[in-house]
């Protein structure tokens, strides 16, 4: 994540300036919660950094369960969470120009018509997971904002290129949501808010 900020709030992050939220601000279509922000939080994706966070995470493993521990000693919270960093994380995320992503595709399709098979193993899905899991750290982000007696307003209307390159982001890396903090209006903006009915996007099975 990265911040840009006016103010300084409980956090302990590098502090831009306001100059820079200024320039941000154009590039999400001077919309006001960009404008008036008092920071903003943008939230980026790093697909290609999966081999050293599944490095990351295998190296953890041997720091709670042992190094070179036998498998016949692993528990089996052990073996699961190895075999996920080890071996799920590299078929899923390895490709060769998008090629060993279309027979991975093959592959799956061929072994789903007879069992249960995680499907999502071409690059395309791998970005789309990558958002998804990114859109779930800025939901966490925004709840415990609130439970500061902060608000939020995430913001997908942005030029990411532009923003990206403003921030000097590195090639593989892409923009999920801009994040806009600080204290609302009590007056509000647009006036009451609008809600789609419950029942059109809820249904129960």
């Amino acid at each position: 994540m990265f911040f840009t900020r006016k103010k300084c709030l409980n956090f302990n992050r590098t502090q831009v300036s306001k100059e820079t939220i200024d320039k941000i601000a154009p590039f999400c279509f001077n919309q006001n919660a960009a404008k008036t922000a008092q920071q903003l939080v943008i939230f980026v994706t790093r697909k290609d950094l999966w081999k050293k966070r599944a490095k990351a995470n295998l190296q953890f493993m041997d720091a709670v369960f042992g190094k070179n521990n036998p498998k016949e000693k692993q528990s089996s919270r052990e073996k699961v969470a190895r075999n996920y960093y080890g071996k799920i994380i590299p078929f899923a995320y390895a490709d060769f120009l998008r090629i060993l992503g279309f027979l991975k595709y093959l592959l799956v399709i061929s072994i789903g018509i007879f069992k249960p098979i995680y499907r999502q193993v071409r690059n395309s899905d791998m970005r789309i997971v990558a958002h998804k899991s990114c859109g779930l750290a800025a939901q966490n982000f925004m709840i415990s904002m609130a439970a500061e007696g902060y608000d939020t307003c995430p913001m997908e209307g942005s030029d990411t290129l532009r923003v990206k390159n403003l921030l000097n982001l590195p090639f593989g890396s892409e923009i999920n949501m801009i994040v806009s903090c600080g204290i609302r209006d009590e007056k509000g903006v647009y006036g009451e808010r609008f809600r789609i009915p419950f029942d059109e996007v809820y249904r129960e099975i």
